[in-house]
């Protein structure tokens, strides 16, 4: 009797305290949506703006409640990744622009640590988020001026540290960014090939060495997703397999960060789409390349290669670690979500995620590259409209929404005309939904037709007389007919 009151008593602490967890994490999730709201605001209006005024004051009382129940309200940035009093904020996919811009305005001033203490209040409060608002306007926004901006304001319960020298999310200036994720590119490239090499001699895997490239994607991705994704723009005919496979592991580790997933789960993902393919290996060079369609026999054969990955990741793994979604994803990834496609006797009542994922950015990088047996190459708009037309038979509705969210409308790569008469290539889609039509485009040709290395312009830019906007879209066009290599305007940059 005394034992089961006992366990009765344990099982409702226990149930107790993840309520009060659920209630925290809720709790942490406002503030962070409130901070970011209220900054967003500063940048648009007065202080004495009553939505402003508004946004304060509810991001002030729940600051409050936080030092009530925690005893302290700290906001930190490392890694990436935004916490609270230690606790990792985590975002979905309505929040994942609101953190992508409040990390982006941290890691902008260097702030590592802002430290709310006792005796705020929330005219100390607006005038702060002012200050970090109106902060980008300014020539100098480096953290030391924005530090004595705040000393000389008397905001003395708000305190900041700077961010660590040695975090990852500084190591790297703006300028450097595209220099290294070049070099990392082409280096999982280059590591592929060796590894695919290696199994020739029957040699192990180099796990490490791919754990420690995909986390570098991680950290770059996290820095410059939109360059990360204007790389898989390079297709190399000659080394299909290698080339595919690290593009689909750029694109899968983009897709893990805007679905929120934590860093060791990116590094999961990615690592699975690194070697999705790895069954292919075993498959005669004359079946892959044959331009004809292929015979029963021959169909059957490519089929296997999802069989021969998993065989091959267990065999020739060099170490105990081996995740087991990697051998999901090796065997999965030509399951349509309705269940058909291959392998076909493969009786499960779901689909991982990663493989649904996997799945998405394989077909879309392999749809868009040049192969023996395609007649057409497909554009990336064009790609984006075929898996439009199987959303919810062969590629998951949800899914394939951000991942057209991700690349967006015309995906970045795509050379585009313009109504100036101009064209240019879609450089970076705009996160915010009302201007998905309206990406950073790098113009090529001038009114008259001839090349140039024009600027990147924001097609958000309005002309200052008129009022309309300076420049729009008008169609986008396939770069094949007009000699044009996508790949080369991100190596140039």
């Amino acid at each position: 009797m005394y034992n089961r009151k006992g366990e009765k008593n344990q099982n409702k602490a226990k149930n107790s305290s993840i309520l009060s967890s659920k209630a925290l994490s809720k709790r942490i999730e406002e503030i962070f949506l409130r901070f970011s709201s209220a900054l967003k605001t500063a940048q648009i209006y007065e202080l004495n703006n009553l939505t402003f005024i508004e946004q304060i004051r509810s991001l002030f009382s729940l600051i409050e409640e936080i030092f009530t129940e925690e005893g302290q309200a700290l906001f930190q940035f490392q890694e990436n990744t935004l916490f609270l009093n230690n606790n990792r904020i985590k975002f979905d996919l309505v929040s994942f622009h609101n953190f992508k811009f409040l990390a982006g305005e941290f890691r902008r001033k260097e702030i590592g640590t802002i430290r709310f203490e006792p005796g705020l209040d929330d005219e100390e409060l607006a005038e702060f988020v002012g200050l970090l608002a109106n902060s980008r306007e300014k020539k100098d926004t480096s953290f030391e001026n924005f530090q004595t901006e705040l000393e000389y304001k008397g905001i003395n319960h708000i305190l900041i540290e700077k961010i660590h020298p040695y975090d990852p999310s500084v190591r790297l200036k703006h300028e450097q960014v595209k220099q290294v994720a070049k070099k990392v590119y082409f280096k999982s490239i280059t590591h592929l090939k060796e590894s695919f090499d290696r199994h020739k001699e029957n040699k192990k895997l180099p796990w490490k060495t791919s754990r420690r490239l995909i986390q570098s994607i991680v950290n770059l991705i996290n820095q410059d997703e939109s360059f990360m994704i204007g790389m898989t723009n390079i297709k190399n005919y000659d080394e299909y397999t290698v080339n595919h496979s690290a593009n689909v592991a750029v694109l899968a580790v983009c897709f893990g960060s805007r679905l929120g997933l934590e860093k060791e789960e990116m590094i999961e993902l990615g690592l699975s789409a690194f070697y999705h393919d790895v069954g292919k290996l075993d498959i005669p060079k004359e079946i892959l390349d044959k331009r004809d369609k292929l015979s029963e026999d021959e169909r059957k054969i490519m089929e296997k290669h999802t069989f021969h990955g998993v065989e091959k990741l267990i065999s020739l793994r060099d170490s105990n670690y081996l995740p087991v979604k990697t051998l999901y994803v090796a065997l999965e990834h030509h399951l349509w979500t309705n269940f058909s496609g291959y392998p076909k006797f493969w009786k499960r009542n779901k689909i991982g995620l990663y493989s649904k994922i996997v799945k998405i950015c394989d077909f879309f990088d392999s749809v868009t590259t040049e192969r023996p047996y395609r007649d057409h190459v497909l554009t990336r708009d064009q790609a984006l409209s075929l898996m439009m037309e199987k959303s919810g038979t062969e590629f998951d509705p949800a899914l394939l929404k951000l991942f057209a969210s991700m690349v967006g409308v015309y995906p970045i790569g795509s050379l585009v005309s313009l109504d100036t008469q101009e064209l240019g290539i879609v450089m970076e889609a705009n996160s915010e939904v009302t201007f998905m039509l309206r990406p950073k485009v790098k113009i090529i040709t001038n009114r008259k037709g001839g090349k140039i290395d024009g600027e990147i312009i924001d097609l958000t830019e309005l002309d200052p007389e008129k009022g309309n906007y300076k420049r729009t879209i008008v169609k986008s066009l396939d770069p094949n007919k007009y000699s044009i290599r996508v790949s080369d305007y991100f190596l140039t940059l």
